[in-house]
């Protein structure tokens, strides 16, 4: 079959088929199908102890004998997978699955377009694997592997089975959550536009445009009630003196944009076409291996669509200048090129996304192309023209419009306009309008007031008539939620992915139900908060923006040859290893508390029979007796399994002595009737009632969407970051895991400390009983005194007016400040409403001093 032929490999057959035709029967052409080897599915699969060296498999062995076939009599292996890691890495995974089948030489091929110039290029300068970049691949592949491995062994454990994490879709995931979270805690606000529509004198000049009140008094308007609307419109109408204040006409360059990369292809294909990410790389990807045109046969027709680098060829800029020349018109052409600036580590040995012959118009390509095809085609073919085009010349004018108000305010009202001298590009793109994926609320008025005259004819001074004046009654919107462009935007302004995984990142989060797509948005499920929440609170540095940005920065410098991969790996594993280790402890008794508990059942001697529940057997003994084989190995059993062994040992309570005083001993208490048999069991062993789960659930959910203060010191110099502690309690309370008394204390001292923040504060407060008595450290209630909360807080009140404090008085070792004593009064009763009898006793002792005095 290939006897004596130079074989070549690729990833795809519809590649192999164009770059076949290219090459001739010289060559053999065929496809590895993608990856042939990866780590394995159910393991981890990587040797940390000896290097980080990841273990391979073969995961396509039909198509690797295939390829051996092929491999045994050539004469030379071509690798020409694609030109990126994914690419470098699967160029040497065949090499590695191949090389002891046969003698050929092995030579690595790299080209950016599938065009008979692009690739008999490559042929003609063959190198050797990039072992850099293939390093790089590796580091990012273990690196993952080895987040989702053990992370997502955690939230097993802490949330539900069969869920996962992952180093990259994690943050990703958590820019959804928190955007959705603002869009939750955002309160509309009133505001009401005012608008008029004039006329030029005389009267029925006809010269009439319309225009928006911008000023009041010089100041810019801000109208918030009905009531200042309605004086306002009174002013208006019984004004007098209206005149034009001002006409400003400014020119204006609006410059081409730069031709794709693949982020802002993405971006741009979302709201133009209404192509999803992963979508538009899959129509992407059947153009850029080849598309039949015929006689023609198979052609590429565009270039590499995984690429930063807005770098052109010089041919393909000179040929895009020609066709501008000679279709469009000379004087859309600027007098030289126009170039554009990469990022700082794009790729410049990568293109831009641009048509492989830009003399193959959208309209020659129609009767060879699926209209999915001639759409996007369409986008990159009109984006690269328009990138080698003059800007547009427009011009912009600004009229200000007088009203001499009846009230004696001035008030002035603005009109634009926006008029095209030279189309420039635009003749040739008109995707711009919608390359903008939210239009906000200002940006919709602006369109009720598009002139009716031609501005640039009215002039300073000119008189001008009121025909009507009128209010509209608006609310401000909240953040708009991220759609997915808007998303892959946001991931590459934070450094966060590259351009061959920002589709792969979105389509992932939405597979795995933690965000759903609805008319376009992204909106996290409650799966996607209740993961997300626990892998802040628990995991905050391994999934902050910034460390996984970092991480990025690093595998970059591994495939520029900066840094050596595994050290990069150990370096990381040394912090993640640590991260880990606490997470898994969460909620997790002491050792001496862990010791005693896995003992409680030595004693057991009749156990009740196996219980098969679908396709798990439960079965009592063999569970106790794995448990204690743990613990005897590590030292350390979990929160689910010390909180089993409680609701297990009410099922024995017969057999084991005692059992109330030992596990009182252990902070615990027995179970309530029936509670073994399922229910929330919380650290002190107790189950929580239904209702109570659902109200603390119902707290929680409003608290995260609450913006806390920033992280500060507290006694003893210990940092509290209120947002850690409530995603902390609100990952707790949808495990269904009850909360102690010092955290109930806590979450009810943070919705009062919130309260402005929570919409329906009130309803809260009675559910949580904020105007009760709250309970101490051990659950006991503080005693209380007789004064009741009205009468507290009308002292605190008249005291909060005291400007002039005694200095404080220093005795023995100990400081007397009525000040600060009074702040520490007024604090914990606006937290708990409420002070101990001896705290009221001294508020009023100090309300007769000061208030007597002021008095």
């Amino acid at each position: 079959m290939s006897e004596g032929k130079k074989v070549v490999i690729v990833e795809s057959p519809a590649k192999a088929r164009t770059i076949s035709r290219i090459l001739g029967p010289e060559y053999y052409v065929t496809a590895s199908m993608g990856h042939v080897r990866d780590l394995p599915e159910r393991t981890l699969g990587v040797d940390i102890k000896n290097g980080f060296i990841p273990i391979y498999q073969e995961t396509k062995k039909k198509v690797i004998q295939e390829l051996k076939a092929a491999a045994k009599g050539a004469s030379h292996i071509y690798l020409a997978s694609d030109p990126d890691r994914e690419g470098e890495a699967i160029a040497w995974h065949v090499k590695e699955a191949l090389q002891k089948s046969t003698k050929a030489a092995f030579s690595r091929v790299v080209f950016h377009e599938i065009t008979k110039s692009a690739v008999n290029n490559a042929f003609q300068h063959p190198a050797d694997i990039n072992m850099d970049v293939v390093d790089s691949q590796q580091a990012r592949r273990i690196l993952d592997r080895l987040v989702g491995y053990k992370v997502s062994e955690i939230l097993w454990s802490k949330i539900e089975r069969g869920i996962s994490a992952g180093r990259v879709q994690s943050v990703a995931l958590r820019i959804v959550c928190e955007k959705e979270r603002e869009v939750l805690a955002f309160q509309p606000q009133e505001y009401w536009n005012l608008s008029v529509n004039l006329e030029v004198e005389p009267q029925g000049s006809g010269k009439k445009y319309q225009a928006r009140l911008f000023q009041i008094d010089g100041k810019k308007a801000d109208i918030k009630t009905g009531e200042e609307s309605n004086k306002a419109l009174e002013s208006i109408r019984g004004g007098h003196d209206l005149k034009i204040a001002n006409n400003e006409i400014k020119p204006k360059k609006r410059y081409a944009p730069p031709p794709f990369i693949t982020s802002t292809l993405q971006q741009a294909a979302g709201p133009a076409l209404r192509f999803s990410a992963s979508h538009t790389m899959r129509v992407a990807q059947g153009l850029y291996e080849g598309v039949d045109l015929g006689s023609s046969g198979p052609a590429g027709l565009i270039t590499y669509m995984r690429t930063d680098s807005f770098t052109i060829a010089k041919e393909a800029q000179e040929a895009c200048r020609a066709y501008i020349t000679s279709s469009i018109g000379a004087e859309y052409l600027p007098d030289t090129p126009n170039f554009y600036k990469n990022a700082g580590r794009a790729q410049e040995a990568h293109e831009a996304i641009r048509p492989t012959d830009v003399n193959r118009t959208p309209k020659d390509l129609e009767p060879f192309l699926s209209p999915d095809q001639l759409k996007l085609y369409t986008l990159i073919w009109k984006r690269f023209v328009a990138s080698q085009m003059r800007p547009a010349e427009q011009k912009l004018t600004t009229v200000d419009t007088a009203v001499a108000g009846a009230d004696s305010r001035i008030f002035t009202f603005r009109t634009t306009a926006t008029e095209t001298v030279f189309q420039g590009f635009l003749k040739i793109y008109d995707f711009l309008d919608r390359d903008k994926d939210d239009k906000t609320a200002d940006d919709a008025d602006e369109d009720e007031f598009m002139p009716t005259a031609s501005l640039s004819e009215l002039v300073k001074d000119q008189k001008v008539l009121l025909l009507d004046a009128k209010s509209d009654q608006k609310f401000t919107e909240p953040p708009p939620r991220y759609s997915e462009s808007m998303l892959i935007k946001a991931l590459e302004a934070n450094g966060i992915g590259r351009p061959s995984t920002y589709a792969t990142i979105v389509n992932t989060i939405q597979q795995r139900k933690y965000v759903d797509k609805l008319k376009g948005k992204l909106i996290p499920t409650e799966l996607g908060f209740k993961v997300n929440d626990f892998l802040v609170a628990n995991l905050g540095d391994l999934f902050q923006i910034g460390f996984t940005a970092e991480m990025e920065l690093k595998l970059d410098k591994i495939e520029e040859g900066e840094v050596q991969w595994q050290k990069m790996l150990e370096e990381f594993y040394g912090s993640f290893s640590g991260w880990v280790g606490e997470a898994k402890t969460i909620g997790a008794p002491e050792k001496d508390k862990a010791e005693k508990i896995v003992h409680l059942f030595d004693g057991v001697q009749t156990w009740k029979a196996p219980e098969k529940k679908g396709r798990r057997t439960y079965d009592d003994k063999k569970f106790a007796e794995s448990v204690k084989s743990q613990f005897d190995k590590n030292g350390g059993i979990s929160e689910r399994q010390w909180s089993a062994l409680i609701r297990m040992s009410a099922q024995y309570k017969d057999q084991i002595p005692d059992l109330d005083s030992k596990l009182s001993e252990l902070g615990a208490s027995q179970p309530a009737e029936g509670a073994a048999a399922g229910g929330s069991i919380g650290p002190d062993g107790q189950p929580v009632p239904p209702e109570d789960m659902g109200k603390y659930k119902e707290v929680m959910e409003l608290l995260a969407a609450v913006k806390p203060d920033e992280p500060g010191a507290g006694r003893g110099g210990r940092k509290f970051d209120d947002k850690k502690f409530i995603l902390s309690i609100k990952s707790q309370v949808d495990g269904g895991r009850n909360l102690s008394p010092k955290q109930i204390n806590a979450v009810k001292k943070l919705t009062a400390k919130y309260k402005d923040q929570i919409p329906n504060f009130e309803d809260i407060s009675v559910k949580l009983s904020l105007n009760e008595p709250a309970a101490g450290a051990d659950g006991k209630t503080e005693a209380p005194s007789n004064v009741n909360v009205e009468e507290i807080q009308k002292i605190l009140t008249s005291l909060s007016t005291v400007t002039a404090w005694e200095q404080p008085v220093k005795k023995g070792f100990r400081t007397f400040n009525d000040k600060s004593f009074f702040q520490s009064l007024e604090k914990q009763f606006n937290a708990k409403r409420n002070l101990s009898a001896k705290q009221v006793a001294a508020l009023n002792k100090m309300a007769g001093k000061y208030i007597k005095e002021q008095n």
